[in-house]
């Protein structure tokens, strides 16, 4: 529904000529993110998000979001129309111009409407609007509005500094005065900026004694019925959760399509109403010491799900022997860095429309993964490095994933390193967040249900239950790592969950205790997880795995247990549960 209102508005602004200012075609898209606020049925999406969780103390500043982004005119700037979002104090809109700007960056990308100016309108001949000279005594003095700025009578000064200062409140555009609030029937000292409204409150304590007006809640209030608020009723109703997150959600399954029916596989993914696969592409198999790429059934593979309508997650691995640093297929050398870029910003720009995203590399914290080697954080962030120019060279709306680290507490370099260490020396290295969109990550439940975690909720053991490795909420271990490393607004993928079911490989027994109608249980319940309990850090999830069972030498290898398609392509009590859950929680 919010997609149809978005479009509807979009082609009734093109149809009356109406330019409306949008980021630069060249920019990539985030994916979307989201914080859904109960208090109000509503979410902080994308930048308007980030705009709240950058500001300090945004629950005072800007108060709850009382609507969802929707396309408006400006009251200050009439024949524009830009993105907003209504908060309980503020309403913000998107400046595209300002977007990627060559020194401020993003920073005033988003911004607060002018809303104190608008309720100033009209008084500019009231005593305490009136423009003041600069004292020239040490005082805060703005030329740009002529009036300024102290901690007398109230500390509005210390407030505006540390509160989010210009970008946050704007300039002052009065002295402060003494006015009325008319719902508390009180006289209090207050200031007008160009944003909002302080109001001093000696009776609190110190740090709550400048108060902010709800000037978003209030013009919505005074406006509601104009023509141009009207039709926007439904962006400002109370949403559920479902509602109120973004819908691009991205519901994947790892598949094996190389030599497969591909019209009944990709049959079968449309059918289950998830939009993505992800397959492995493995540049050992693609290009020879010449140069020369061989690009054969990978383009069947890409172009006809493109042309059944599903978006492709390729994951990218295991160099070839010539590329490599010890002549196995695992890491290719630093010498060979270059040539994996090149590699991957030609099949970029091959594919371009048609992969929408590229995981750089898998399990590179995992020896048997890499040919017997384990990649050093550093080493794979300088692989990564390459592969992201290349990938945005030749397509710059490809996301890019960073590698799943195997889930694993084992810390020997020659067998794996711990994730929540490998994530944690991966975040630490500065360039790591400028070459990747997104952060890919790898979970699986062994034999215990989703809700479980060691140690505060452990699994039923025996084995498999003493530590948080063997749990689906490992999850929160690692985004918890994330937020420590201050980037807890960037976004990741699971690109590999799953339960395994009976079978016959050494080490995998534990799939011996899962029935499948437990597997299908656990995959949904902890898919529910991911979409709401885990918005807005999470926004994908590759489970693992659709069709392996059919294309396995061994039904009971356990690559082929932890499949929801039968061997004779039959499906799983999973796939139907999948396949319900997807169709009604988009």
């Amino acid at each position: 529904m919010r997609r149809r209102w978005v479009r509807l508005g979009l082609l009734m602004l093109i149809a009356m000529g109406v330019v409306l200012p949008g980021t630069k075609a060249e920019a990539t898209p985030p994916p979307p993110l989201a914080q859904y606020f109960p208090e109000t049925g509503q979410s902080a999406v994308n930048y308007f998000w980030q705009f709240w969780k950058n500001t300090p103390n945004a629950m005072r500043v800007l108060g709850y979001p009382i609507s969802l982004p929707f396309v408006q005119e400006s009251f200050t700037e009439p024949g524009k129309f830009y993105l907003v979002q209504y908060f309980e104090r503020a309403i913000l809109e998107e400046h595209p111009e300002n977007f990627n700007h060559p020194t401020n960056g993003n920073k005033y990308f988003v911004l607060g409407r002018l809303l104190g100016k608008e309720l100033a309108k009209g008084r500019e001949n009231e005593p305490a609007f009136k423009p003041v000279a600069n004292p020239n005594n040490g005082t805060v003095w703005f030329p740009e509005t002529e009036h300024t700025l102290t901690n007398t009578p109230g500390p509005f000064l210390t407030f505006w500094r540390n509160y989010g200062g210009l970008s946050v409140f704007g300039y002052p555009l009065s002295e402060p005065f003494q006015e009325l609030n008319p719902d508390t029937g009180k006289v209090y000292w207050v200031q007008y900026f160009e944003r909002n409204r302080f109001e001093y409150h000696p009776e609190e304590k110190p740090e709550y004694q400048v108060l902010l007006g709800l000037l978003g809640k209030q013009y919505y209030n005074e406006h509601k019925d104009e023509p141009k608020l009207a039709v926007k009723e439904w962006f400002f109703r109370y949403h559920t959760r479902a509602e109120a997150i973004p819908a691009d959600f991205v519901y994947g399954y790892n598949v094996q399509a190389f030599y497969q029916e591909r019209d009944r596989l990709y049959q079968l993914v449309n059918n289950a109403a998830f939009g993505w696969i992800r397959q492995q592409a493995p540049w050992e198999d693609l290009q020879a010491a010449d140069g020369t790429i061989y690009w054969g059934e990978l383009d069947k593979v890409v172009n006809e799900a493109h042309a059944k309508g599903i978006k492709v997650l390729l994951s990218v691995v295991r160099s070839p022997e010539w590329a490599s640093e010890n002549g196995t297929h695992g890491l290719p050398s630093r010498r060979n860095f270059p040539k994996f870029g090149d590699f991957m910003q030609r099949m970029a720009q091959r594919y371009k429309g048609k992969v929408q995203a590229y995981e750089i590399w898998n399990e590179q914290n995992y020896a048997i993964e890499n040919g017997g080697v384990v990649a050093t954080a550093s080493y794979y962030v300088d692989m990564l490095e390459y592969a992201y120019k290349g990938v945005k060279a030749a397509d710059p709306e490809a996301i890019v994933v960073s590698g799943s680290p195997t889930p694993t507490a084992t810390n020997r370099s020659d067998i794996a390193i711990d994730e929540l260490i490998y994530f944690s020396q991966m975040f630490a290295i500065p360039k790591f967040w400028s070459n990747v969109d997104v952060i890919g990550a790898h979970f699986g439940g062994t034999y215990n249900p989703p809700d479980t975690k060691w140690p505060d909720n452990p699994g039923p053991g025996p084995g498999w239950r003493d530590n948080s490795e063997f749990y689906w909420r490992r999850i929160e271990d690692v985004y918890q790592v994330l937020a420590n490393s201050g980037n807890g607004d960037r976004q990741i993928w699971v690109t590999e969950i799953g339960w395994a079911t009976a079978n016959t490989s050494p080490g995998f027994e534990y799939g011996n205790s899962n029935t499948l109608e437990e597997q299908g249980a656990y995959l949904e319940r902890a898919m529910y997880m991911a979409r709401y309990d885990y918005a807005p850090w999470v926004g994908a999830m590759f489970v693992w795995n659709l069709n392996f069972a059919v294309t396995s030498f061994d039904p009971l290898h356990e690559t082929a247990s932890f499949g929801v398609l039968n061997p004779d392509w039959s499906p799983r009590p999973a796939y139907t549960r999948l396949q319900q859950f997807a169709a009604t929680h988009k």
